[in-house]
């Protein structure tokens, strides 16, 4: 090697240290720097290890979204007592400005409407009988 070459230390911008004299130093040397290895490549491998970075992320968003779900719980249920409150209000205003004629007649829907849902239950159950029937019958 000439004097105008650059050393691997210089290249690498690393200063190499002098290796220990004596046996016990060596070892202790060598086992120190596989150590350090071994943290590098661990290191290495988290960093190109995709499916565990996506969980990772995957569990941070989902905390974040946690939290905020809880806070927009906690700020919701005012709202929602509130909304409720104001609803009963307005109700109860159309209910005393509403003509009698019009009381009756909006009584009468809500009347019909709770009797068809009845009608409608009725005719799924039998539906569902019939069709439990017709099942059972091809089985046999």
């Amino acid at each position: 090697m000439s004097a105008e070459e650059p050393t691997d230390a210089a290249l690498t911008g690393l200063s190499q240290p002098a290796p220990p004299a004596d046996r016990e130093a060596l070892t202790s040397e060598i086992e120190r720097t596989r150590e350090e290895l071994g943290n590098t490549v661990e290191a290495l491998v988290a960093k190109t290890d995709v499916k565990a970075r996506a969980r990772d992320k995957v569990a941070q968003v989902s905390g974040r979204l946690a939290e905020a779900k809880q806070q927009v719980a906690a700020s919701a249920g005012p709202v929602r007592e509130q909304v409720s409150n104001q609803a009963a209000k307005a109700t109860a205003t159309v209910r005393q400005a509403a003509p009698e004629p019009v009381q009756r007649a909006a009584q009468r829907a809500v009347e019909q409407a709770g009797q068809r849902r009845v009608q409608v239950l009725v005719a799924a159950g039998a539906v569902l009988v019939a069709g439990w029937l017709l099942l059972r019958r091809r089985h046999r």
